[in-house]
């Protein structure tokens, strides 16, 4: 009876290697075929990260050239900006002297109706005191 439990117990312990190898052959495939995808993945992962990093340095590009066009606008209008300001200054100064002008001119006509009146005055009281 002992060689019968010790072929059961040998047989048992078969059955039981059996079912284990193939729980870890089972495992072994699923592990192969999730490695699988999980490469497939991490492939496209890569590819979609290559595309993104290529556009977003075209993008940072064009934001570069852009800042350049902005950089290079600004300064024309600067430039324009000083322009009209120097042009609006020549302006003033031309009318300041226009302004300085006429007032002399008005201030010597006033001299001259001044002295007009004046000498007209002295003229009347002159002959005022010749009538008498």
């Amino acid at each position: 009876m002992n060689g019968e439990w010790l072929t059961i117990f040998v047989g048992i312990i078969a059955i039981c290697m059996v079912f284990i190898t193939m729980v870890i052959v089972f495992i072994g495939l699923q592990t192969l075929q999730t490695m699988k995808r999980v490469h497939e993945f991490i492939g496209q992962a890569q590819s979609e990260i290559s595309f993104l990093s290529t556009k977003v340095a075209l993008t940072l590009h064009e934001i570069n050239e852009l800042i350049a066009h902005f950089k290079e606008e600004s300064r024309a209008l600067s430039d324009k900006s000083k322009l009209s300001l120097h042009e609006l200054h020549d302006l003033i100064s031309y009318v300041h002297d226009e302004t300085k002008n006429l007032a002399l001119k008005a201030s010597n006509g006033i001299a001259k109706v001044t002295l007009g009146s004046l000498a007209i005055g002295a003229l009347s009281q002159i002959l005022k005191k010749k009538s008498n």
